[in-house]
């Protein structure tokens, strides 16, 4: 690290550069010419969308001239596209500039950004690959050697940078880039291993669905002027009681008979009235679209009823969740009918589309500036004597 602290943020970014451009064309070469067409595009596309994401939350800010690797969707992808390293190099090529751009980065961070998580992308996948996966043993091995070249190409190497940006010290700015790293890496393998799991494939899929919906009420949000700094900084948004009804709705999972549907059906309207008392409204179309959801499930013994071409493999095998579409179906209008567009797979029902929408809307909602109570009423009366004869009618006489 003396050698780098002996350059400048120019040389070091110039170096970074050249090492990306080698190692993308590296890998073009070796991994990009040679593949076949991959058959899932939803896949590598959802992982675009929740790298871009975990950048969003837990990397760089808008004002940072360096860039962060992200913490745990990068080294999935690695494990997940472990046969298939060019749509590793894929994901990071195409996320990282367009996460720095949302940001409203520098150009100059933005070539930054792509450089490393290319960087991370190559060496990470050619490391998994050398050592192997064919067995257990081997598969471990490569795990735990990609977590150290991720780590490398990482809080170490955003710590050199960041030193030179900002003047800071080098183990000072490394204290810093290391915080929660490793365990973000565990989560990391561990979401890989649920997309290569069949019991846990669906909640993968349902955790990438719902990444690509934020992802895309943070573009709509950024195309109409609003900022990710916004997003990150809103303390208005009800955070605690999302996690007790996802706690709620987790257990609902679990409860046999009635109260897998009326547990839900009750957190849906409970936050619908939340949600209209306090003039949320992207709230309240969750929440309409949660109540449609279990309205339909209550009519049809507590199961989904699912109507639309190839569906028969999916609701064979979730028979207890699932239910073949009849001439009988209560609240037919209601059931998974619409085919989804790429990247989504499969089919959705009407309340799962409103659900969808107020998520963007929410998210795009708080990427603007609030102006808080206290400062509009100072604006509007600076000494502040409206607010004193509102509170006491009598001080005015």
């Amino acid at each position: 690290m003396r050698f780098l602290h002996r350059l400048s943020t120019r040389s070091i970014r110039a170096l970074l550069w050249g090492a990306g451009l080698v190692a993308l064309l590296a890998a073009i070469a070796a991994w990009v010419v040679p593949a076949q067409p991959y058959q899932a595009p939803w896949v590598w596309i959802s992982f675009i969308g929740m790298c871009m994401v975990d950048d969003f939350v837990f990397g760089s800010k808008e004002q940072d001239g360096w860039s962060e690797l992200p913490k745990v969707a990068l080294l999935a992808a690695v494990i997940v596209f472990r046969r298939h390293p060019e749509l590793t190099v894929l994901v990071a090529f195409i996320a990282a500039p367009m996460a720095s751009l949302v940001k409203r980065q520098a150009w100059s961070t933005q070539v930054t950004a792509t450089a490393q998580w290319v960087i991370a992308a190559v060496f990470g996948a050619a490391t998994f690959r050398l050592i192997g996966f064919a067995d257990t043993p081997h598969f471990i091995g490569a795990t735990v050697a990609l977590m150290a070249c991720y780590y490398l190409t990482g809080p170490v190497l955003s710590a050199a940078i960041q030193a030179r940006e900002s003047d800071l010290d080098f183990l000072h700015a490394f204290h810093i880039n290391r915080r929660l790293f490793l365990t973000m890496e565990v989560a990391g393998v561990l979401l890989a291993l649920a997309w290569r799991t069949p019991g846990l494939e669906p909640v993968a899929l349902k955790i990438a669905d719902g990444v690509l919906v934020t992802l895309a009420g943070i573009l709509v949000g950024y195309l109409l002027g609003g900022r990710i700094s916004f997003l990150l900084r809103d303390t208005s948004f009800p955070a605690r009681p999302l996690l007790a009804i996802g706690g709620l709705l987790l257990l609902s999972e679990f409860t046999p008979g009635t109260l897998s549907w009326l547990l839900p059906m009750g957190a849906a309207v409970g936050v619908g009235i939340w949600g209209v008392w306090r003039r949320v409204y992207p709230v309240v179309c969750g929440a309409l679209g949660a109540y449609c959801n279990e309205l339909v499930r209550a009519a049809n013994g507590g199961r989904m009823p699912v109507d639309g071409p190839g569906v028969l493999a999916s609701v064979s095998s979730h028979a207890n969740t699932y239910v073949f579409a009849s001439p009988h179906t209560n609240f037919a209008w209601l059931d998974d009918r619409f085919s989804l567009p790429v990247p989504f797979p499969g089919i959705a029902s009407a309340g799962d589309l409103l659900i969808a929408v107020a998520l963007a809307w929410l998210v795009a909602s708080m990427m603007f500036a609030r102006q808080p109570v206290r400062a509009t009423r100072e604006a509007v009366d600076p000494s502040g004597e409206l607010a004193l004869d509102a509170a006491d009618p009598t001080a005015a006489a």
